[in-house]
């Protein structure tokens, strides 16, 4: 059979987008958090900008021709406007040369092989394919072949962008996969929950999501040079952070967004939320409770709370101390801004507000809008006629888990001068990434509990998939093929739930009357041999293994991050005070050469201040330190050596990158 030329050039494009995606997750592997290198963020892409120039340079060298190259050799779509910096670099410091808008490289250009680092991140990379086809096969029965499973892990890390600021010049570095596949979400979810019990395998897809957070940075050229702290903005958190933060959807988001409001505390960021924010969490949670007993109750609250064995008086307790449990984390209440005259010019057009919103969202249930215009609303009047150019100076930002309203008050804020730059709405993953670059060692457990809480978010069945499955149940009843019993057990049972959303990963096309009666039965069957509660006790027993596991892992985290913020305490406090005295010293010598002063009255007080004045001179002259950037540089210094004296006093090492 003759192949046509464009069912060849599809061909060709699968291929190639096939061998991106491969390339792209090797290119995560080897990306490392080299906190002592002393640069910026900029200076991940600078070794495959050098291989490339090294060993497969363009014809014309410009920053074009080189995010091309990137793009086939390394597999990430790094944005012209960064090369275009990095290149700018190297020219800077003599390895290029540039003439007419075009670069050339010098004959003393250094020699790069990245073969040994790309083979040692491929080996990681096998590892994992290999094991989430075997997951696949033995859960689903989903045969997957390498570049299936290569696709599912690369739509699950796409999900970990930032779209919120506009001098990121892309939402994510990875390639273009297409339309999206939940089940394919929903599979990588299940797999990468199942890979907490093999350490090995887990810390490598850890890598994977560090090195995407990583790669987020090179969306932004500008990133290196905003603000270390966010003690200029005050971060409003949306209802469903509310309700992780109280522990009422799963443990995973209770950890994940703790972390994430830790770490904005240490870099003196606000985290608080409006008066009416808090209504809605009320709203939610009293609402929850009375359809706990209900099969008609939805919603995560209902699912999470049936799952822990929570019922109706446990949720209105928490509901009833709902503040008191937020004040502990440290978010406090803020009133929700008046909408007062002096204060109606700052507002949004509620009414093509509303119209973008409901382009982009599907509401359940319309007060739900109205409390998100109403905190858009809000941070528009606080940030009142300020122009944000960058995250640190927004004043105010609303934060959500919800990616689709975000994106709605991001695109409606482009025609406003104060959201043009930065949206008044982010996602929480946008805050924990960015958040996190500014201090990696700060927060080292980061990565790995945003996964875990999205793998768990992932892994749950959408909304309209269990409303179908009720929908099927009571077929089936009506036609004789389960019982009611069956049909109870099928709407009470969170053993059921999981099995049928495994089994079908949350796919309304694979489920059929064959998948809910094997369901039933199979689940029946272990309810009769009494295997669910050997489950039981396997289950606890392996929860008290790893909870060992977490304890000790979570103690020597806390030993890293406090030994971190105690040592660049330190050095900022030695930074200062050594530079207030080296500009109190120039300032006497300067004063010795305006007024006449005795000399021999003052003695060894004069020639101590000029010999300082001298010795700051020359190490000025051979180091290049000036009063003006020796702050920085010493504590940088110093820093370092604070933390590798204490790391090492505990019998631990400073983590750098190993090649």
């Amino acid at each position: 059979m003759q192949v046509t030329a464009r069912e060849r050039r599809k061909q060709i494009s699968i291929e190639d987008n096939q061998l991106s995606n491969s390339e792209a997750l090797c290119s995560l592997a080897m990306l490392k958090v080299r906190i002592n290198s002393g640069g910026d963020y900029l200076d991940y892409v600078r070794p495959y900008i050098i291989d490339v120039l090294a060993n497969d340079p363009p014809a014309k060298i410009n920053d074009v021709a080189v995010a091309e190259k990137l793009s086939d050799s390394c597999g990430l779509k790094i944005p012209t406007r960064t090369v275009q910096v990095v290149l700018q670099r190297l020219a800077k410091e003599g390895l290029l040369v540039k003439r007419d808008g075009l670069f050339t490289c010098n004959d003393d250009f250094p020699e790069s092989d990245l073969t040994a680092a790309r083979a040692d991140a491929n080996r990681h990379i096998s590892l994992i394919v290999n094991e989430l086809i075997g997951f696949s096969r033995s859960t689903i029965g989903r045969v997957l072949s390498e570049d299936e499973a290569t696709e599912s892990l690369i739509n699950f890390l796409s999900h970990f962008s930032i779209p919120c600021l506009k001098s990121y010049l892309r939402g994510t570095t990875l390639p273009d996969i297409g339309e999206n596949a939940n089940w394919q979400l929903a599979l990588v979810g299940h797999f990468v929950e199942a890979l907490q019990i093999q350490p090995n395998l887990f810390d490598s897809f850890t890598m994977l999501m560090q090195g995407h957070m990583l790669a987020n940075a090179l969306l932004c050229p500008d990133l290196h040079s905003v603000s270390d702290s966010y003690n200029e903005v005050t971060f409003y958190l949306d209802t469903p952070l509310l309700i992780q933060l109280l522990g009422l959807e799963g443990e995973r988001e209770e950890q994940a967004i703790k972390e994430v409001i830790a770490l904005v505390q240490r870099l003196k960021g606000k985290v608080c939320y409006f008066t009416h924010t808090f209504d809605e969490l009320t709203y939610s949670i009293n609402t929850s409770a009375d359809f706990i007993d209900s099969y008609k109750g939805r919603g995560t609250i209902v699912m999470e709370a049936r799952k822990s064995g929570m019922q109706k008086a446990d949720l209105l307790m928490i509901s009833g101390r709902a503040e008191e449990i937020l004040e502990r984390s440290g978010v406090l209440a803020v009133p929700t801004p008046s909408y007062t005259q002096e204060n109606h010019k700052f507002e949004i057009a509620v009414e093509a507000f509303d119209a973008v919103l409901s382009d982009e969202i599907d509401y359940n249930n319309p007060r739900a809008k109205d409390y998100d215009i109403q905190s858009v609303r809000s941070v528009y009047v606080l940030r009142k006629d300020g122009s944000p150019r960058s995250l640190e100076k927004a004043k105010a930002v609303l934060v959500t888990s919800n990616t689709s309203f975000s994106k709605a008050a991001f695109e409606y804020g482009k025609s406003f001068q104060m959201s043009r730059e930065v949206s008044s709405v982010i996602t929480d993953f946008s805050l924990a990434n960015t958040a996190w670059l500014k201090a990696p060692q700060g927060a080292p457990a980061l990565p790995q509990k945003e996964v875990l809480a999205f793998a768990y978010a992932a892994a749950r069945p959408p909304r309209g998939f269990w409303d179908k499955v009720l929908i099927e149940a009571e077929k089936l009843e009506r036609e004789g093929k389960i019982t009611a019993r069956d049909h109870q057990l099928l709407r009470s049972s969170h053993h059921v739930q999981i099995e049928l959303t495994r089994l079908t990963l949350g796919d309304e096309a694979a489920l059929t009357d064959e998948k809910i009666t094997e369901t039933i039965a199979r689940v029946s069957d272990d309810i009769r041999r009494e295997a669910l509660e050997d489950k039981k006790t396997v289950s606890e027993k392996l929860d008290e293994a790893n909870s060992r596991i977490g304890t000790l892992s979570e103690h020597l985290e806390n030993v890293r991050k406090n030994t971190y913020w105690d040592c660049k305490k330190q050095a900022d406090r030695e930074a200062t005070c050594l530079s207030v005295g080296v500009w109190l010293s120039q300032g006497a010598v300067a004063a010795l050469g305006l007024f006449q002063i005795d000399e021999a009255s003052l003695g060894w007080v004069v020639f101590a201040v000029a010999l300082l004045s001298g010795v700051i001179r020359m190490a000025g002259a051979k180091w290049d330190i000036k009063p003006v950037n020796l702050k920085p540089r010493y504590a940088e210094w110093r820093f370092h050596k604070l933390q590798s004296k204490a790391l090492k006093k505990i019998g631990l090492e400073v983590k750098t990158d190993p090649s």
